[in-house]
């Protein structure tokens, strides 16, 4: 997609024209077809265009300008004063599309036109702008992404020239409001600030205010204010003292211990006895 700005001018007391051409669409191939005079109402069929044998073989560019859409069918030819095989692109077919909403005889389907028994081929009409003759021409596509793009590619632009002409109106209703602000404000003049409504209490006045969840205005005293409920589940409880011990089983416990001792010391006493002096 491309960009190119341009100026014209109808004489030297009128100021440029600023022209801005946008290009939208670009594809390598389209096969041109001579058709037929349109045989029902029902629209025009491919069928009847021959299309084993299409009139040209082209590319195919379409370029917003301004509000008009042109969709131009490049050919090649030989190029002139240049070695042989070298070849340039020429206009071979040009339509130029000017949709407007507030007229039926400038929708979209004026100049392009599906037909009826497929969805790569249209009948476009084309003019000549030297003569002002309009004819209609087939074209068609190899590929169905390529005539999906070619229908998307115009369907944005109806789009874009709907979105375009809301915001105009909206544009024109805003400043209609602005003028009308205008207007009502006679010479200019500032009108004075609303004085501020004065909210400080009066000398007695009082304020009560009701706190929901507190049954009413009922006062707490120092003592219920330091006191903590315990939570459930979550009581701090010391660790209860271990229970006092068992007298007779400390008491066979220390005897069990002495005799012990007693024994090992007897025993002791018995293995080193011969040794005694």
């Amino acid at each position: 997609m491309s960009t190119n700005v341009g100026s014209s001018s109808t004489n030297e007391e009128e100021s440029e024209k600023v022209v801005i051409e946008q290009r939208l669409l670009k594809l390598d191939e389209v096969f041109v077809y001579k058709i037929p005079a349109m045989k029902t109402a029902d629209g025009h069929r491919a069928e009847d265009w021959n299309l084993a044998t299409p009139l040209a073989t082209c590319s195919l560019i379409v370029n917003r300008r301004d509000d008009s859409l042109c969709i131009n069918i490049m050919a090649e030819r030989p190029k002139a004063n240049a070695p042989p095989g070298a070849t340039e692109s020429y206009l071979f077919a040009q339509s130029i599309i000017q949709v407007k909403s507030d007229q039926s005889s400038h929708k979209l389907e004026h100049w392009v036109e599906p037909v009826v028994d497929s969805s790569r081929y249209f009948a476009m009409r084309i003019r000549d702008s030297r003569t002002g003759r309009e004819a209609f021409i087939g074209i068609g596509f190899r590929e169905r992404n390529d005539a999906t793009n070619f229908r998307m590619t115009m369907e944005d632009y109806v789009a874009a020239l709907k979105r375009e002409e809301k915001a105009q109106v909206l544009h024109q209703q805003f400043e209609q409001s602005l003028e009308h602000q205008s207007a009502e404000g006679g010479d200019g003049e500032e009108q004075p600030l609303p004085s501020m409504s004065n909210l400080s209490l009066k000398e007695g006045e009082k304020i009560h205010i009701n706190i929901k969840g507190n049954g009413g205005s009922k006062r707490v005293t120092p003592a219920a204010s330091n006191k903590q409920t315990p939570k459930k589940g979550l009581v701090g409880l010391r660790k209860p003292p271990p229970p006092p011990p068992d007298v007779d089983a400390v008491a066979a416990k220390a005897y069990s211990v002495e005799n012990t001792v007693s024994n090992t010391q007897e025993k002791e006493e018995d293995e080193w006895g011969d040794f005694e002096g």
